[in-house]
């Protein structure tokens, strides 16, 4: 049996949005290599700065401002203000769209048409690469 391996965007996607679609148990061999392990961090760090915007753990944060810068990266300032606590963080374009993406979907964000289409595009190639799932098309 032949195994796919995910474009680690789409798996990226899948992890931050719906996580348990690609449990350890199931889909082991997507984890193995080093580059599985990255997109895990990845999604990771993604999922907790989603809950502490949308104010999920003891605070909540507010975000201060977005900016893209010229690489191509989006720097997200927030901060806490009970605990005095301010933070930036510089993600990929993809995962300022996916922190968007998530936003919009619990009713926090107004979801740009680029951001849509960048994860929704993202997320396509899981449905080609794993038919199995029976993923809808966007």
């Amino acid at each position: 049996m032949t195994r796919v391996s995910p474009h680690p965007d789409a798996l990226l996607c899948a992890l931050v949005l719906a996580p348990a679609t690609f449990s350890r148990n199931r889909f082991y061999h997507l984890y193995e290599g080093a580059e599985g392990r990255r997109v895990r961090r990845r999604a990771r760090r993604l999922r907790g700065l989603i809950r502490q915007l949308l104010g999920q753990g003891r605070e909540r944060a507010e975000l201060l401002g977005r900016i893209e810068l010229s690489d191509g990266a989006v720097l997200l300032r927030f901060r806490v203000e009970n605990l005095a606590y301010q933070r930036s963080t510089s993600l990929s374009p993809l995962e300022a769209s996916l922190v968007s993406y998530a936003l919009s979907r619990a009713g926090e964000h107004e979801l740009e048409a680029a951001d849509r289409e960048r994860v929704e595009a993202s997320l396509a190639r899981l449905r080609d690469d794993f038919p199995e799932l029976d993923l809808p098309a966007p």
